[in-house]
């Protein structure tokens, strides 16, 4: 068993990272391959070693947290997925959310499996969509484009 670890997090984090190429590749399927939906993870106190309390973008070019508040979402780990609508909707029109949930739901499969090789588990958080919006804007740093569709919450298994 694993412990919740930036290791840990970095080889689950690990298959939402871009393959090298002349464009992104992703071990998921996108509509269009536009990747609309970014994932963050929320870390409450005290953090990890290596890794401050908060809200942290997963850049998956770098593949890397980037800091975006020193505020957590929530008082558990969590990891969410949220989708950029401008990236999506100008191509997509009406049908945008619904590729949008089919791709984190390709996100969540394909995170599922990571955790269980990285000896963590994903445990659904509820809704996102129901929880405070402007709570989550402050703390994810959303802009008013952003939709939130998926809330995890990351253990240890």
């Amino acid at each position: 068993m694993a412990e919740l670890s930036l290791d840990s997090l970095g080889r689950l984090l690990g298959m939402l990272a871009s393959r090298p190429g002349p464009l992104p590749k992703y071990r998921y399927a996108s509509a269009g391959t536009l990747y609309p939906v970014q994932a963050y993870l929320s870390l409450p106190a005290p953090g990890l070693p290596g890794l401050a309390p908060g809200c942290h973008y997963h850049d998956p070019e770098a593949h890397a947290l980037a800091p975006v508040s020193g505020r957590p979402a929530d008082a558990v780990p969590l990891l969410l997925l949220v989708a950029q609508m401008a990236a999506i909707e100008p191509v997509y029109g009406a049908l945008s959310e619904d590729f949008c949930m089919l791709e984190a739901g390709y996100m969540s499969a394909a995170l599922e499996d990571a955790a269980a090789e990285a000896g963590l588990a994903l445990v659904d958080a509820g809704d996102p969509a129901g929880w405070d919006r402007a709570l989550l804007d402050a703390a994810l740093a959303l802009e008013p484009t952003h939709k939130p569709l998926l809330a995890l919450r990351v253990a240890a298994a």
